[in-house]
């Protein structure tokens, strides 16, 4: 849960409760306060609507105002097109490929992202369930968003995308805000060492890398047990 959206929602409803009791206008007001372009809202009930809060913001953000910058990593950047056709995969999926920048570097690559066109698939991480294992999952940025129990459910998910003895690769934000202000809403989940070993041991995977990259991000590799 999104817990700047939820305290912002909480704010509003005190000082204008019968808000309620007009989704038109409920509906303007939120999309005035939190820059999004809501056509309805779905559910009045806080916690639901915050939820559909939270998708709109990274939705705008992530596909209209996000540029990747790939090249700027060291660890998780163009270098891993070189260390994963090495193991001349069957398959692999890039979670939240953004622009899809991997398409056509890597071998037998499928990306998914539920924002930008760009992507094989569009669909959100959680909600995706392949019919195929991968020899490699790819996750650069895109698991970072929520509450613990949503990384999480993101990383499990994930995990369960990929073979045995595969590989999964992270770049991960350690809670830094994005200084856009349509990055004003966006709940950045501070990851840190302590978190990547703990859930990687609840995964049943191994820690293979885990460094400091550039622009205070955290690079890591897991293999699945």
């Amino acid at each position: 849960m999104n817990l700047k959206i939820l305290n912002e929602l909480d704010r509003i409803l005190k000082n204008n409760p019968s808000l309620k009791a007009n989704t038109h206008a409920y509906c303007q007001v939120v999309n005035g306060v939190f820059d999004i372009e809501l056509n309805k809202i779905d559910d009045t009930e806080i916690h639901a609507l915050a939820e559909q809060i939270d998708r709109a913001v990274l939705k705008n953000y992530f596909g209209k105002v996000w540029q990747a910058e790939t090249k700027k990593f060291k660890y998780s950047g163009l270098a891993i097109i070189d260390e994963v056709n090495a193991m001349n995969p069957d398959n692999v999926i890039d979670i939240g490929c953004g622009y899809n920048e991997f398409k056509g570097k890597i071998k037998n690559l499928v990306g998914i992202d539920p924002y930008n066109d760009r992507a094989d698939i569009s669909v959100h991480t959680l909600d995706y369930k392949p019919d195929v294992e991968y020899d490699v999952a790819i996750c650069l940025g895109s698991i970072n968003f929520g509450s613990s129990d949503k990384i999480l459910g993101e990383l499990e998910n994930v995990v369960g995308m990929v073979k045995s003895g595969g590989f999964l690769y992270f770049r991960v934000n350690p809670g830094i805000q994005h200084d856009k202000p349509a990055a004003k809403w966006i709940n950045f989940y501070d990851w840190d060492p302590v978190f990547i070993s703990n859930a990687a041991q609840y995964l049943k995977c191994d820690v293979l890398t885990l460094r400091q990259d550039d622009n205070n991000r955290f690079y890591f590799v897991l293999r699945k047990k």
